[in-house]
């Protein structure tokens, strides 16, 4: 789920107007707070290569598996430019579905890493550039994400109502001898179906509900000694 606002009044938007027009108004708002902390920062331009500081910025998923902190593709901000660094596999997904608005840079998968690095030079064209992992930018940018704007606020209302809703769902979809296995399986479901996706289940039946404070789910043995349900389930 995306949180997102938009308050027009932070600073206007500057160059490459056209190419943010079907960029979602809390994104292109979280661009110009972006750039306003840079201005603030003295820094010329940066790039954003981690999972929760791509996404906030462009709504976009950077990863491929869920467990990477970074993934293929990077974000390249200066005072006039707002362009998406990826490979050629992820140009049209980070284009079409992931980043609309963004100008999309895609490197040509032969000569790895190296042609996305071309990229990042010809963009930076000399200048000092910036991370969001950097000491200077970190700690700020931190900040500034979890500074909810009225349109986040409203996105995490919307996405808290979905929560309790699937949550309701899952458990009411439990019933006596699934494994706790087959219980993450239909909280998976009860999430994904609307939007969601889980980084971690945890799953209890009966006794385990006692024994374990962060129960990874487990399949069962088939004769009822395993994690079939007998009576509590705990998602």
């Amino acid at each position: 789920k995306r949180a997102s606002r938009c308050r027009p009044t932070l600073l206007p938007l500057t160059g490459h107007r056209a190419k943010l027009t079907s960029m979602e108004p809390q994104y292109a708002e979280h661009l110009v707070a972006l750039r306003k902390l840079m201005e603030e920062k003295g820094v010329e331009c940066m790039l954003v290569t981690q999972v929760p500081a791509f996404f906030w910025l462009t709504g976009g998923r950077t990863y491929v598996p869920t467990i990477e902190g970074a993934g293929p593709s990077k974000a390249f901000v200066d005072k006039e430019k707002a362009v998406i660094i990826t490979t050629a596999i992820e140009e049209h997904k980070m284009k079409n579905q992931e980043c609309p608005g963004w100008e999309i840079r895609a490197a040509p998968w032969a000569g790895l890493p190296k042609t996305m690095d071309d990229i990042e030079v010809e963009l930076v064209a000399g200048r000092k550039v910036e991370t969001d992992t950097g000491d200077l930018l970190s700690g700020a940018l931190d900040e500034l994400m979890v500074d909810l704007t009225d349109a986040d606020v409203a996105a995490y209302i919307e996405l808290g109502k979905d929560i309790g809703e699937a949550l309701e769902e899952a458990a009411r979809s439990v019933s006596i001898g699934d494994t706790e296995y087959k219980v993450s399986g239909l909280t998976h479901l009860a999430y994904n179906k609307r939007g969601i996706d889980l980084v971690m289940t945890a799953v209890a039946h009966d006794e385990r509900i006692a024994w374990d404070r962060h129960p990874l789910p487990r399949l069962g043995s088939g004769n009822g000694s395993g994690s079939e349900l007998k009576k509590v389930c705990m998602i």
